[in-house]
């Protein structure tokens, strides 16, 4: 079990940074077949466009760590619905600087403030649940 940080919003950011651990670790799936023929550039500047997407940096042994301690802490809450929204709300805040209460909202079918008040709730739930005793420092 994870030990409890000091503050609830010290909790939603590691919450959020758990979520963004999540995104960093690699896909479930297995890769393509790969073909053999060779992949070449045909010009100079032939990658060096726009649509050139950069890929997020692995995830350390720390936040695996924390994302594992986390996910356990949270599949322990008793509600189905407190986990859901949590989970939901930290996937969408993930590389963020606000939560998207009106998006959350419209996938829960609720108001984006009903839907922030049940995630302050739940987040409460959480912070109580968790024991009070050393906690590994994040961030």
């Amino acid at each position: 079990m994870m030990n409890r940080p000091v503050t609830v919003e010290a909790l939603h950011l590691l919450i959020v940074e758990c979520a963004e651990t999540e995104r960093r670790l690699p896909r479930a799936h297995p890769k393509a077949s790969v073909t053999y023929w060779p992949v070449y550039q045909a010009e100079w500047l032939a990658y060096a466009d726009e649509k050139t997407r950069q890929k997020l940096d692995p995830a350390t042994a720390q936040q695996i760590t924390r994302y594992d301690q986390l996910l356990e802490t949270v599949v322990a809450l008793e509600e189905e619905k407190d986990r859901k929204i949590l989970w939901q709300t930290a996937r969408m805040a993930a590389f963020k600087n606000r939560v998207p209460w009106l998006k959350i909202g419209k996938v829960f079918g609720i108001d984006r403030r009903t839907a922030k008040r049940r995630y302050e709730t739940a987040l409460l739930n959480l912070f109580y649940s968790m024991p009070q005793t050393d906690l590994l420092p994040y961030r």
